[in-house]
């Protein structure tokens, strides 16, 4: 039956700015998403989830506005924590994968008119988790291959020659790690710009791309990641216009949240160039893990 647009999300705006219900809710996980943006591993995806758990269920559409209020609060965030990590930036990453993203988008919205909440998480948890497992049996090779001792005991090299050892082959010299590296671009963008549109969980999918296949360092990984974002939300928010799930009346309230949220970006600076780059990818990929399982359970 047909629901009058307008008076949804207004109901939906009055509930989530209702000091005596949403609103100190709200204000609390745009702060921890914050802080996640900014490189706290996993704040980002447990605040997400819980913004989205948030979601009026006696709204017509409530799931969508929420989902939809995230994204001007995301590209406000996006923005910030790319300027704070601007030195740091892999161009390279970014512009592999913007072009089946915006393909991948425009797929999810399409799919998204025929598959129901549940099902479009099972189809993205599905996804993140094949993905990641694809990963890990591509890196246990390499990883053993560094474990065996050269014949002599040490990395023989010759002057003037190439490196000997597997491991020490320059950055981007092999074309055969080239065109995988190429191949999963094309993989991700596709796929997660899908899964933006149907769950907003693009961000673990990025995640494995970023972490196991580009190998970035922790400051590298939250600009990089942080400025695709950018180009990404700036193409969802006439996207959510259009669609209905985001209006004008909703605005105030991601600007608002949006300032809080930046406030966890900076505060997140220093807790994350206090860890190791090992510590550090290790609890961002357990976080994927994590976060595939809960939206095929949940």
């Amino acid at each position: 039956m047909a629901f009058n647009k307008e008076d949804s999300m207004a109901n939906f705006v009055q509930q989530a700015t209702d000091f005596q219900g949403k609103i100190m809710i709200l204000i609390c996980l745009s702060a921890i998403m914050g802080l996640g943006k900014g490189g706290v591993p996993g704040f980002a995806t447990v605040a997400t989830a819980l913004v989205v758990a948030t979601a009026p269920r006696d709204v017509q559409g409530g799931l969508g506005y929420s989902v939809a209020l995230m994204v001007p609060i995301l590209t406000m965030i996006d923005v910030y924590a790319a300027w704070l990590h601007r030195k740091c930036l892999d161009w390279s990453s970014i512009w592999q994968l913007l072009p089946l993203s915006f393909v991948g988008m425009f797929l999810g919205q399409k799919l998204d008119q025929y598959l129901s909440d549940r099902s479009a998480r099972i189809i993205v948890g599905s996804i993140l988790l094949s993905i990641l497992i694809l990963r890990i049996k591509d890196m246990i090779p390499s990883s053993l291959a560094s474990k065996v001792p050269s014949v002599f005991g040490k990395k023989e090299k010759v002057e003037g020659s190439l490196p000997l050892m597997r491991h020490e082959t320059p950055t981007g010299s092999n074309p055969s790690q080239q065109g995988s590296t190429l191949v999963w671009a094309c993989i991700v963008g596709l796929f997660g710009g899908a899964a933006t549109m149907l769950t907003n969980s693009m961000g673990p999918i990025l995640n494995v791309y970023l972490l196991s296949v580009r190998k970035l360092p922790p400051e590298s990984y939250i600009g990089s990641r942080a400025m695709f974002f950018c180009f990404l939300n700036v193409g969802k928010l006439p996207m959510r216009f259009v669609g209905g799930t985001l209006g004008w009346p909703m605005m105030p309230l991601a600007f608002g949240l949006g300032l809080v949220a930046i406030i966890g970006v900076y505060c997140a600076k220093p807790i994350m160039l206090s860890m190791s780059p090992d510590t550090f990818t290790k609890l961002e990929l357990l976080v994927v893990v994590l976060c595939g399982f809960k939206l095929l359970l949940f």
